[in-house]
């Protein structure tokens, strides 16, 4: 298949180490390989439909497989499909499936991926559907079966027999394999998940698996066991018995457990940092995360782009990654990332394009006199939402300093809480400003530039520009690959002059892992973590 353009992943590596200090924890215990890691966030949902968040992703990835995965290198690779052809005109993809099961001893089937793409293309929950539409895969009728306009048996997926999936394009997209590999694209097994109910996915009962694990326990807010699934496909290749996932709000905490020898990995937050940046346990990697700050637009001071360009340019984000953080984040200058995609160019798309909203006090003085001047008014109160782990906690914290101290009159109340109450005020448009972030889900500029379209369900505070979604739209049937270039950018352009979002930081993962620990595979896109190849020494 020719490629619209070439697209890469970062930050991609096997967190494999040699040796450290200190020394954390696991092993084979009683001839069973145990690999035990500290997450600070416990599974939101382990419904492939509706899961949104890193860690939901990494258990349901650890569980379940699709058509295709991703190796260690971010390149790739068959999963559940065993080959696949792509039309001359690339507008129709053909999987053949390979002979596997699910653990209660069903075939997976091509039927399996018709059920689970009608449902989520018929659910208005399914919140990441919009991947399948033009925004994503571009399927064959997927907007108009979630309209409502057209029956799920118009959605351009068939079975043409249990082991072929055939799936039809409206138009060519270069990275259609690597969607493949994200969980929205899974199957689910219809019996089971009609039997089910209400109930399915909401414990280690009501799940199905056909990945490398199953669950056997999830305490929820405390601790998740993942098994190895002796029914898998490819279990001769899975060398761990048994994945433990403790749910450590604090990184204090979660340290003194990998001190102790209880914990094999942990990421750290920016307190520790410095102390164990010189062990060779410790870890670096820039992900694809990307922090910054939303506007909600029915705000009417927020709805001015003075006020809204003066917070901009009032935090020293070079402070904030260089000495508040300390995990190898880097600044964001723009809406999309560094290392997300290459373009025509053979450049970075960071690198091409341009370094927007330098940190500038002076000018934020001058912007912000000017917006209050316009709005009439001498102060200005604001709410600031945030969630209380890190990295957004520092982040946020330095933020309210930067601001106070640079803008006149400016009053924050600061209102911090847990991440999923945070998420759960963010859909309902409750917020001020909220520092919020994205995780890419392709190596596509447009899986960010996408978010801020107006009919985008993640366009969360109102922003609404006819020239950015006509760009963006423009773009998504353009294939020529320097013209979709110089139109993401253009649309990029309209985006950080108009400010709805206002990137403040790319974050960094910095991390310890026992030495005795291999295979673990970080990914900036897509799915954080994948442990199907993880391994312990003896």
């Amino acid at each position: 298949m020719k490629k619209l353009f070439k697209s890469v992943t970062i930050a991609l590596l096997v967190l494999s180490l040699v040796a450290c200090s200190p020394k954390g924890g696991g092993g084979a215990t009683g001839g069973k390989k145990t690999i035990t890691f500290a997450k600070e966030n416990d599974i939101a949902s382990m419904d492939s439909r509706y899961a949104t968040d890193g860690m939901s992703f990494e258990i349901i990835a650890a569980t379940t497989e699709g058509l295709m995965s991703v190796d260690k290198d971010g390149k790739v690779i068959p999963a559940l499909a065993e080959s696949h052809e792509v039309s001359a005109d690339q507008l129709t993809w053909t999987f053949k499936l390979r002979d596997a099961k699910w653990v209660n001893g069903d075939p997976v089937t091509a039927h399996d991926f018709v059920f689970a793409w009608q449902n989520a293309n018929t659910n208005p929950d399914a919140i990441y559907n919009y991947l399948y539409t033009g925004d994503g895969a571009g399927i064959v009728n997927a907007a108009d079966v979630q309209s409502g306009a057209k029956d799920k048996a118009e959605l351009g997926v068939k079975a043409l027999d249990d082991k072929t999936l055939e799936i039809e394009l409206d138009n060519p997209v270069s990275f259609f394999d690597s969607l493949m590999a994200f969980p929205v694209f899974f199957p689910l097994n219809e019996k089971f998940v009609t039997e089910k109910g209400d109930k399915y996915a909401t414990g280690p009962d009501a799940l199905l698996a056909n990945g490398p694990y199953k669950m056997i326990s999830w305490e929820k807010g405390s601790k998740v066991i993942l098994e190895k699934n002796e029914t898998y496909w490819d279990a001769a290749n899975v060398k761990t018995d048994e994945l433990v996932f403790n749910i450590v709000a604090e990184a204090s905490t979660a340290v003194l457990d990998f001190e102790g020898g209880s914990t094999d990995f942990l990421k750290l937050n920016s307190d520790l940092v410095d102390k164990y940046k010189g062990s060779e346990a410790f870890n670096n990697v820039l992900e694809g995360y990307l922090w910054y700050i939303m506007f909600n637009f029915k705000h009417e001071a927020l709805a001015n782009n003075n006020i809204r360009r003066a917070i901009a340019l009032a935090v020293d984000k070079g402070q904030l990654v260089n000495n508040v953080l300390k995990d190898g984040s880097v600044t964001g200058d723009g809406f999309v990332p560094v290392g997300l995609a290459t373009g025509p160019d053979g450049k970075d798309y960071r690198e091409s394009a341009p370094v927007y909203n330098k940190t500038d006090k002076v000018k934020a003085k001058e912007l912000w006199a000017q917006g209050k001047k316009e709005l009439g008014i001498d102060t200005l109160k604001l709410r600031f939402l945030f969630e209380t782990s890190d990295p957004a906690k520092p982040a946020a914290e330095f933020i309210l300093s930067e601001l106070t101290n640079t803008l006149e009159g400016l009053q924050i109340e600061m209102e911090g809480i847990p991440k999923e109450n945070r998420l759960a005020r963010q859909r309902e448009g409750d917020f001020d400003l909220q520092l919020t972030r994205w995780g890419p889900d392709y190596a596509d500029p447009t899986t960010y530039l996408n978010l801020m379209m107006s009919d985008s369900t993640y366009n969360f505070g109102g922003y609404l520009n006819p020239e950015y979604d006509r760009l963006e739209k423009q773009a998504l049937v353009t294939f020529d690959v320097t013209e979709r270039w110089n139109l993401l950018q253009a649309a990029e352009k309209v985006l950080m002059e108009d400010l709805p979002i206002a990137p403040m930081f790319q974050v960094g993962g910095a991390s310890l892992i026992n030495p005795k620990v291999s295979g673990i595979e970080a990914h900036a896109v897509g799915v954080p973590f994948i442990y199907k190849n993880v391994d312990i020494a003896e």
